[in-house]
């Protein structure tokens, strides 16, 4: 289903996002992923932007610092997380994406961090996905990334896919199975070549189905449960960063679709 495949606009490069937009659309993408950032121009002209193109938001990224050992960054990250959840409301994005942080956190205190980050969200309508980063040291795979949610017992909190940290952060399609389908808040997908995880970078992503990963089954996996939000495809390839939008954007959603993605 089109309306459910939507485009990063990271995968398209250092363009201006009126550019990357009209890629999307002439594409035939349904829905964007974009940084609140890119709605902070100045009067507001990105927002307008994204109206015209008539878009939907699949996800803003990304909030972060909540999760760290300091209590006073975390107050002030929660701070400029109600920006973005100001944003994401006012946009109509489905989830906005929380990065863990770097710094070792138990479980605990990160459920707990987690609680008031999407406690912060709730005056705005706005759902907060956990991401799991394959080379995290606290949040590296989406049991724990599960576990962080379940405890925390936010209604509008929940997890975020990524197939290429599936990969690299070592988890398994048996990992879903836990996980209600309205807990899984967006699958985001790319390809990766077969490189030892340690090597792996975000610069390594690729067209789903040209790479090494096992996306039929993490898909099957996700389906299973069904899961009815968008599969972003999410790219940072330089490579394709010095080929045409428009060109790079219709590959990655016929990549998709020959995979059965959408």
């Amino acid at each position: 289903m089109p309306d459910r495949a939507a485009l990063n606009l990271a995968t398209l490069g250092p363009l201006t996002l009126e550019q990357k937009l009209y890629a999307a659309v002439t594409a035939g993408f349904g829905a964007v992923g974009l940084r609140a950032s890119d709605l902070e121009e100045p009067e507001e002209r990105g927002r307008e932007e994204l109206r015209l193109s008539e878009l939907g938001v699949a996800e803003l990224e990304g909030v972060e610092g909540w999760m760290g050992p300091s209590r006073t960054a975390r107050s002030l990250a929660i701070v400029r997380a109600e920006h973005v959840f100001a944003i994401a409301a006012d946009v109509g994005a489905a989830v906005v994406i929380a990065w863990p942080s770097e710094d070792p956190v138990g479980p605990l205190a990160a459920a707990t961090h987690f609680a008031d980050l999407c406690r912060a969200a709730e005056p705005f309508g706005i759902r907060v996905g956990l991401e799991f980063l394959g080379h995290s040291s606290t949040v590296k795979d989406l049991s724990s990334a599960w576990r962080i949610v379940e405890m925390a017992e936010m209604a509008n909190g929940g997890v975020v896919i990524d197939t290429f940290h599936f990969h690299r952060g070592g988890s398994s399609p048996g990992m879903v199975d836990p996980i209600p389908a309205d807990r899984i808040f967006l699958v985001q997908v790319s390809d990766a070549p077969d490189l030892p995880l340690r090597e792996l970078e975000d610069k390594h992503r690729l067209y789903p189905g040209t790479g090494a990963l096992a996306l039929e089954q993490i898909m099957a996996a996700v389906r299973a449960k069904g899961y009815l939000g968008h599969y972003s495809l999410e790219l940072h390839n330089e490579e394709y960063w010095g080929e045409d939008p428009v060109v790079v954007a219709a590959e990655g959603l016929r990549s998709m679709r020959r995979l059965d993605i959408i």
